[in-house]
C-alpha cells in the first residue's frame, strides 16, 4: 500500500515539477531567440548599411572587397548596373549560388512590398534601400535591396544573409535545454522516491508497529477472555459452594488483569496520539525515590529480597515533572526488578546528579537474572518479554515500554546495562529545573 503510495506521489510531484520547469524553459527560451533574432537582425542592418554606403562613395567595386565581404559577414551579393550584372565570365553567377527563385522573389517582394525598383531610375540623387525577411529558400535569409544613383545611371544592389547557420543554432539551443531538462527531471524523480520513501516511512513504521500492537493485544486478551468464559460456563454448571467459589474467584483475577492491560494499552495510544495527559510541576527527586520505596518495601520483604535507597552526598536541584507519572515509571522499574530477582538478592533505588550536564538520573538496581546483550535492543518494545518472563502472567510486555515513552514525553531518557555484581540497571535521565519550564 505506501510502496504504492510512494510511486503515485513521486508520480505527481514529477509531473507538477516538469510541467513547471518546462513552462519556464519555453519561457527562457522565447526571450533568448527574441534577444538573438533582434541581435542578428540589427548586426545584419549595421552591416548592410556598412556595405551600402561604401558601394555610394565607391565608383569600382572589386571582387577582392565583395570576397572579403563574404568570408567575414557570410552575406551573398547581386550588384546590377543599370539593369546588368556586375560580373564578368570569370566570375562565379550569383544564379548559381543563390537560386535564380530567390533572387527575383527578392526583386519583387522589394518592388510589390516596399514599392522599390531595382531597375527604374526616377532620377532622384538620394539612395533608397528596404531590408526585409525573405522566407522562401531553406531558412530564410535576410534580405537588403537597394538603388543607388550613380553619374552614369544606377547601381541596384541585393544583399542575402542566409539564417541558415542561425537556425542550426536555434535548435542545437533548444536540444540542449531539452536534454538538460531531462537529465533534471530525472534527478527529480530520484530525489522524489527517495524524499516520498522517507516521508511515508514514519507512516509505514507506526502503521506495521499499529498492527503488531493489535495482533499482540489480541493474542493477549484471548488467554484471559478465554479463561473467563470457560469459568462462567462452569459456574454455571457446578453445585458445589467451594467450587463456585473458586470460579468466582478466578473470574475476577482474569477480569482484573484485563483491566489491568488495557489501561496499558490506553496510556499507550494516548502516547501514539501526543495525548499523553501531563501535570508537571516542581518535584524533589529523593521524595520521589522515597515513595517507590515506600510502596514497595513490603512486596520486597515477602520475597525475601533486600530493598535499599542511595542518595547521592552533594546537593540536588530540584526537577520539573509530572510527579504521579515519575512515580508510575518507577513502579514499573521496581515491579520489574522485584520479579525478576530471586530470594535472597538485592534491589537498590539510586539518586544520581550529574552537575555539568545539570541531569537527576534515577537508578534501579538488581541482581537477578540480567538481560542477555541480544535482547537489550528489544526490551523496550511493545509486548516483548525476555525468555525469563515467558510464563509470567503478570507481565504482558508492556511495562518496559510504557517506562519508555513516559521518559521520553518528559524530554528524558532511559537506558539499560549490566550490573557488575550480576543483573540489570535501569537509567533514566531527566533534566534539572535550571532554566526555564520545559514544555509538556
Amino acid at each position: 500500500m505506501f510502496k504504492r503510495l510512494q510511486l503515485q506521489l513521486t508520480a505527481l510531484c514529477s509531473a507538477v515539477t516538469g510541467a513547471l520547469l518546462l513552462i519556464l524553459t519555453l519561457i527562457c527560451l522565447f526571450i533568448a531567440e527574441k534577444n538573438q533574432q533582434e541581435s542578428r537582425y540589427n548586426s545584419f542592418l549595421s552591416e548592410a548599411s556598412s556595405i551600402l554606403a561604401h558601394l555610394e562613395q565607391q565608383d569600382v567595386v572589386s571582387l577582392p572587397w565583395i570576397n572579403q565581404l563574404r568570408e567575414k559577414n557570410g552575406c551573398e551579393f547581386v550588384i546590377y548596373d543599370n539593369g546588368r550584372p556586375l560580373f564578368s565570365q570569370c566570375l562565379t553567377s550569383p544564379e548559381k549560388q543563390l537560386g535564380g527563385e530567390l533572387i527575383a522573389s527578392a526583386i519583387e517582394t522589394a518592388r510589390n512590398g516596399y514599392a522599390l525598383d531595382l531597375f527604374f531610375d526616377n532620377g532622384s540623387t538620394l539612395p533608397r534601400h528596404a531590408e526585409f525577411l525573405l522566407s522562401a529558400g531553406g531558412a530564410g535569409c535576410y534580405v537588403s535591396a537597394a538603388v543607388i544613383p550613380k553619374t552614369n545611371g544606377i547601381l541596384s544592389v541585393l544583399i542575402f544573409y542566409d539564417l541558415t547557420a542561425a537556425r542550426r543554432a536555434v535548435t542545437a539551443q533548444r536540444l540542449s535545454f531539452a536534454a538538460a531538462d531531462f537529465g533534471v527531471l530525472l534527478l527529480l524523480v530520484a530525489f522524489f522516491y527517495l524524499f516520498t520513501g522517507r516521508m511515508l516511512h514514519p507512516l509505514a513504521e507506526n502503521n506495521r508497529r499499529q498492527t503488531h500492537f493489535v495482533a499482540s493485544a489480541s493474542h493477549e486478551l484471548r488467554t484471559p477472555l478465554a479463561v473467563i468464559l470457560s469459568g462462567a460456563e462452569a459456574l454455571e454448571k457446578c453445585e458445589s459452594a467451594e467450587k463456585k467459589l473458586h470460579f468466582g474467584l478466578l473470574i475476577r483475577q482474569e477480569g482484573r488483569r484485563m483491566q489491568r492491560l488495557l489501561s496499558d494499552m490506553l496510556l499507550l495510544a494516548g502516547s501514539d496520539a501526543n495525548s499523553l495527559s501531563l501535570c508537571p510541576a516542581r518535584c524533589q527527586p529523593d521524595e520521589l525515590l522515597l515513595a517507590a520505596y515506600e510502596k514497595y518495601e513490603l512486596l520486597a520483604a515477602d520475597k525475601q529480597i533486600s530493598l535499599s535507597m542511595r542518595l547521592p552526598e552533594d546537593d540536588f536541584a530540584d526537577i520539573y515533572c509530572d510527579g504521579d507519572r515519575i512515580l508510575q515509571l518507577l513502579s514499573i522499574l521496581l515491579d520489574n526488578a522485584l520479579s525478576y530477582t530471586p530470594s535472597g538478592g538485592s534491589v537498590t533505588l539510586a539518586l544520581d546528579v550529574d552537575t555539568n550536564a545539570a541531569l537527576t538520573i534515577f537508578r534501579v538496581i538488581d541482581t537477578g537474572c540480567g538481560i542477555s546483550a541480544e535482547e537489550k535492543p528489544h526490551i523496550f518494545d511493545r509486548f516483548y518479554r525476555t525468555e525469563h518472563s515467558r510464563t509470567d502472567k503478570e507481565h504482558f510486555g508492556l511495562g518496559l515500554c510504557i517506562a519508555k515513552e513516559l521518559a521520553e514525553a518528559h524530554r528524558g531518557k532511559i537506558f539499560v546495562t549490566d550490573n557488575p555484581g550480576g543483573g540489570a540497571c535501569f537509567s533514566v535521565t531527566l533534566k534539572n529545573n535550571t532554566a526555564a519550564k520545559p514544555k509538556f
